[in-house]
């Protein structure tokens, strides 16, 4: 039986050198449920915008039919007046040409509108479903543009991104492990210097044979089980104590994974701060306050009056996804919109989907 114990000094020790690997796999699992978290957060900023564009198509649509409505009342009505003689005969194909706009104005936006539901119901379900396919999406939320964004100090944003965007966590999560790496080629620099204790034990038994005239000793007759009671009872022990050192006059292989190993990890670091001078950026951008704006003459034509109300949807739009965005730059989807991390790690959503409180009221008698 041998034992043997050896323990390194200087090379290969110490119990942070050897339980990197587990500390980064346990760094590592918690930055990828991060990574999940930023998927989902990005997920759901991109079904907002796509949900919100499709409120913007549909209102889009509403306003070219509202003004094909208006156009197809000015076409008659131009009709009759020719037909009173109040108005030359020459007014009319001008009137056609409107009608002809406003149809096809109506057509663009009704393609417009089904294009931006295929997009929504592309992200919300997976499977083919001839039915869903089939089926019109109707929105029912309405973009409500506050009178003003009470949005606290740009630097106050800048912290609330810091501590809840994913990806922020992320790169720390990153620079640990770089910096727990880093113990891994900085040892192999060192000389090596180890020590070591080795205890070993023989037993020997076995038939007795006479030779030579004399008798055997008695000590070694038997079987396996004497030469294990010598053994355990160390009656032939040896022990041997050692210690050794080795060191490299130019270690060139370790030194350059050393000097790489350095160069990631301050890469790694500018990175992460390249990250937070982005989120600064971004916050700055997204610190807006939205209006409608006023136009500075009155309207007197129908075709100013449509150009009027696209511009107020597409403003509308635009305010829309803009919040969406600031949410996303501040990390603050997922909370924004009651989304639970752990109901998208399950894939299942425990809570019912509520009818905004517009869609139930009944209208009011006119």
């Amino acid at each position: 039986m041998d034992l043997t114990l050896r323990q390194p000094f200087l090379q290969g020790y110490g119990f942070k050198l050897n339980s990197r690997g587990i500390r980064i796999a346990e760094v590592n699992t918690t930055a990828s449920r991060e990574v999940f978290r930023s998927r989902l957060l990005d997920l759901v900023a991109s079904v907002l915008n796509l949900y919100w564009g499709v409120v913007s198509a549909s209102d889009e649509l509403k306003g070219r039919q509202r003004a094909l409505d208006f156009t197809q009342k000015f076409h008659e009505d131009t009709q009759k007046e020719i037909a009173a003689g109040a108005i030359p005969r020459v007014e009319l194909p001008r009137a056609e040409a409107e009608l002809a706009k406003r149809r096809q104005d109506v057509v663009i936006a009704r393609q417009n509108l089904g294009q931006q539901a295929i997009a929504l119901k592309a992200v919300l379900v997976r499977t083919e479903d001839p039915a869903l396919e089939a089926a019109e999406i109707i929105p029912l939320d309405q973009i409500q543009v506050p009178d003003a964004d009470n949005l606290p100090p740009l630097r106050q944003l800048v912290a609330t991104a810091m501590a809840k965007r994913p990806d922020v966590l992320v790169t720390k999560y990153r620079d640990q492990t770089a910096e727990m790496a880093l113990s891994g080629t900085t040892n192999p620099l060192l000389p090596s210097l180890s020590g070591s204790v080795q205890t070993y034990n023989r037993g020997v038994a076995g038939t007795p044979q006479n030779t030579g005239g004399g008798s055997p000793n008695p000590y070694f007759t038997g079987g396996y089980g004497s030469a294990l009671g010598q053994i355990f009872r160390r009656n032939f022990p040896n022990n041997i104590a050692g210690l050794s050192f080795s060191a490299s006059l130019a270690n060139r292989v370790a030194q350059g994974d050393y000097g790489i190993d350095q160069l990631q990890f301050v890469q790694s670091q500018l990175s992460g701060q390249r990250d937070v001078n982005s989120i600064i950026v971004e916050a700055d951008q997204k610190k807006f306050s939205s209006g409608i704006a006023t136009f500075n003459e009155i309207i007197v034509d129908q075709r100013a009056l449509a150009a009027a109300q696209i511009s107020e949807v597409t403003a509308m739009g635009s305010y829309a996804r803009a919040r969406v965005s600031l949410d996303q730059t501040l990390g603050e989807t997922l909370e924004q919109n009651h989304i639970s991390l752990d109901e998208g790690l399950n894939g299942r959503v425990a809570r019912e989907s509520q009818l905004p409180a517009i869609a139930q009221t009944p209208p009011a008698n006119p």
